[in-house]
C-alpha cells in the first residue's frame, strides 16, 4: 500500500520528502520545510527548552511546532546491530519512514494506541538520506520498563501485545522501553515502530514465543530480574 493511501498528504523535492498532519500543514509552510527542515526541527527543539525524553540508539528530544505550540517528541532513525555502528543515520531513500508513517496510520484507524505522527521528515545528505519524525507528546507517561511493578501498567501492557499480535503486528525492537504507560488514562502506549510491519495475519506461535521472550530478556538485561506477574506474558504464546 502506498503512503498516500494510508497517511495524510506529503510533499516532496529532489532532496527532500516531507509529511504533516493536516493542521500542521495549515499553519506551517511545507515548502519551507522541504527546503530547510534540519534547521526548523533545532528551532523546534530550542522552543522546546532543548529537554530530552528518552534514550535508546539515539536521544529523543521535546519540540515545539507553530504559533499553537503543538507538543511533539522528536526522534532520528539509526540502524541497529551492526550495520548500526557503520551506517548510523544513513538511509539509502525515505522508503523505511514511508512505511512507518502508513503503519501507524494503519495502526491507528484500528484504534491501537500508538502516538499521532505530527511530522515526518527526510532529507538527502550527498548520496544518504536521513530520517526524522515527530510524534505527539503521551503526557504524564513514563516507560513501562520504569512502571514494571505496578500491576496495572503490567495488565495494560500484555492487553496491548495481545492486541498487536492479533493484528500481525512483527516489531523487532518490541520492548519495555517502547511502550508507555499513562496513569491517568489506564493505557499502554506503543512507540518506535521503525522497522516493523504488518504481516497480514496473526502471528503464529513461533512468532509471538520470539517476540514474548525477547520482551522479557529485556528485563532481565537491564534490571537483573523480571518483575512481579511477568509470567502473565507468557499466556501471549498460546494466543
Amino acid at each position: 500500500m502506498s503512503v498516500e493511501a494510508c497517511a495524510p498528504p506529503s510533499w516532496s523535492s529532489t532532496n527532500a520528502w516531507l509529511m504533516m498532519a493536516p493542521p500542521l500543514a495549515e499553519e506551517l509552510s511545507p515548502q519551507e520545510w522541504l527546503a530547510d527542515g534540519p534547521h526548523l526541527l533545532e528551532e523546534a527543539a530550542q522552543a522546546a527548552d532543548n529537554r530530552v525524553l528518552g534514550h535508546g540508539r539515539g536521544a529523543a528530544r521535546a519540540i515545539s511546532l507553530g504559533d499553537q505550540a503543538w507538543a511533539g517528541v522528536w526522534r532520528t532513525n539509526r540502524h541497529g546491530g551492526l550495520f548500526g555502528k557503520i551506517g548510523e543515520r544513513r538511509y539509502r531513500s525515505p522508503r523505511r519512514l514511508q512505511r512507518e508513517v502508513c503503519l501507524v496510520s494503519t495502526l491507528r484507524r484500528a484504534d491501537l494506541p500508538t502516538p499521532e505522527i505530527l511530522l515526518a521528515y527526510a532529507h538527502r545528505r550527498g548520496m544518504w538520506w536521513e530520517q526524522h519524525l515527530v510524534t505527539a507528546e503521551v503526557t504524564g507517561a513514563c516507560t513501562l520498563f520504569a512502571a514494571a511493578d505496578e500491576d496495572a501498567a503490567l495488565e495494560a501492557a500484555r492487553r496491548l501485545l495481545a492486541r498487536l499480535f492479533a493484528v500481525g503486528l512483527w516489531a523487532t525492537d518490541l520492548h519495555p522501553d517502547n511502550l508507555l504507560w499513562q496513569p491517568e488514562s489506564g493505557t499502554c502506549w506503543l512507540i518506535d515502530l521503525a522497522g516493523a510491519r504488518l504481516l497480514g495475519r496473526p502471528l503464529r506461535r513461533q512468532e509471538r514465543s520470539a517476540r514474548v521472550e525477547r520482551f522479557l530478556r529485556y528485563f532481565d538485561k537491564h534490571a537483573g530480574r523480571r518483575p512481579q506477574g511477568a509470567e502473565r506474558f507468557l499466556d501471549l504464546i498460546e494466543g
